[in-house]
């Protein structure tokens, strides 16, 4: 037992808590009423799929059916999809199989995200639900925010879910964040404001048990305190700070039990380990030092970042799905690597249901964000068959991170504004009740950015 006990400590160390996967980590970044500049919400998600693939989107209409398992005894259950659905999703996870997407919007203008946490009460089945049924299970029916929370609770009160879950939801009017498992559901409602969270528990961190354990009482616990050469530091947790070294302008730290050497001088910080470690001052070998969990740390850079400018617009949320760790002291970017891909979700308080878009980006570290609107009647078949992140991927190699952001955010701004120009003739023809022709107008409108992009980003490859 106690090999055992050691053996389970050390994985927690080598691979921090909050870091599910290398590359399985995902990204929501939620703005929301007063936090916009205008008459919309915005959802911001950067996928790391936990299939891994090429993202593209995928568009599943209304009164599509199909078969699923039951969560338990693997029965056949059939559905029936009552709202429009388009979602972003490994390649091969579309239609004509079974559609997991990793973030969606029907067309009730409900926007759905996730990020999975570690916590072992789930369903134990080969039937249970993964994160992406368990979205697909809502979107496909929800008439408003509340319905969607109710479908999500409704999924775990069946215990289906094969994976803990961070769920943001999101209308015209109101957002939320459901921590769940397959027996713990929890949903927080936001009105305004600006809401991040990655793949960790806030209001579950004392269910999921490896949380308080290892790290911290709560994802909240924070220390400043003064220290000497020797000198412990725990947040609650069984793992924590230990001094090795106080320098002249610097603290050498390690974390405890097991953990490398780490030189942080005076006026800086460091993730070591789990915690997030800032040097506030160094006297007479003494220091004071600021400990929290490293992604208490990353949330309040993540939202310096995105209301940088005051109010988060559409560009905000842009420019930060494209942050690298070296960007954030260190912690996780938004950008980093794999098979990566960004989604914005734009819903607007007017003809949400019509004028809501995605912008979507195949890989938002080497590619151009193309606007989709939910009524669109079809997307340039690049972003449906894999071909855009095929793209995205080559030049991502011939020009590496960040090289080619510049050229993408002059594409962006032109696209941000002739969208802006489409959606006042488009409202001016909903005030007429013109529905299908301002489907038509915004579908021709996206088709004719999403194949410009395609063209220009060959030609910076060379085609």
């Amino acid at each position: 037992m106690k090999v055992l006990a050691l053996v389970v400590i050390l994985l927690f160390i080598l691979a921090p808590v909050g870091n599910v996967a290398s590359y399985n980590e995902c990204k929501n970044v939620m703005a929301i009423g007063n936090a916009t500049p205008g008459d919309y919400n915005l959802l911001l998600k950067v996928r790391d799929p936990a299939h891994v693939g090429y993202q593209v989107l995928c568009m599943v209409p209304k009164g599509y059916e199909y078969d699923y398992h039951s969560p338990w005894l693997g029965y056949k259950m059939h559905f029936v999809v009552e709202h429009k659905m388009i979602g972003t999703a490994t390649e091969g996870d579309i239609i004509p199989n079974i559609v997991k997407a990793g973030m969606l919007i029907n067309d009730a203008a409900i926007a759905f995200s996730d990020a999975d946490t570690l916590c072992y009460i789930v369903n134990p089945t080969r039937n249970a639900w993964d994160d992406f049924d368990w979205m697909r299970y809502a979107a496909q029916s929800a008439d408003g925010v509340n319905e969607a929370i109710s479908l999500l609770q409704a999924v775990v009160a069946m215990h289906a879910p094969a994976v803990a879950e961070n769920i943001f939801v999101m209308n015209s009017s109101i957002g939320a964040i459901v921590e769940a498992d397959a027996v713990n559901f929890e949903a927080r409602f936001i009105k305004d404001g600006v809401e991040v969270q990655s793949n960790y528990p806030k209001v579950l961190w004392k269910k999921h048990l490896i949380y308080p354990f290892f790290v911290a009482s709560d994802f909240y616990s924070n220390k400043s305190v003064w220290v000497g050469k020797g000198s412990r530091i725990s947040l609650g947790g069984l793992t924590g700070i230990r001094i090795e070294a106080i320098k002249n302008e610097c603290v050498i730290v390690r974390m405890y039990p097991f953990g490398f050497k780490n030189e942080i001088e005076n006026g800086d910080g460091m993730a070591v380990g789990n915690f997030w470690v800032e040097v506030k001052n160094v006297s007479n070998e003494k220091a004071l030092l600021f400990v929290c969990y490293k992604y208490y740390k990353w949330e309040k850079l993540i939202r310096e970042e995105v209301t940088k400018n005051g109010k988060v617009g559409l560009e905000d949320m842009m420019r930060v799905s494209r942050l690298h760790s070296h960007d954030l002291h260190g912690l996780r970017g938004m950008c980093e690597g794999g098979y990566e891909a960004a989604t914005i979700y734009k819903i607007t308080y007017a003809y949400p249901q019509f004028l809501s878009s995605i912008w979507f980006a195949a890989n938002q570290c080497s590619s151009i964000f193309i606007p989709v609107h939910i009524c669109d009647l079809d997307i340039y078949d690049a972003y449906e068959n894999g071909s855009a992140a095929r793209i995205a991927h080559e030049l991502l190699i011939k020009y590496g991170h960040g090289n080619i952001t510049r050229w993408c955010e002059e594409i962006e701004k032109k696209f941000i504004e002739e969208t802006e120009k489409n959606e006042k003739e488009a409202m001016n023809l909903l005030s007429q009740g013109k529905w299908y022709e301002a489907s038509v107008l915004l579908t021709l409108s996206d088709i004719k950015m999403q194949m410009e992009a395609i063209e220009i980003e060959k030609s910076w490859l060379g085609h």
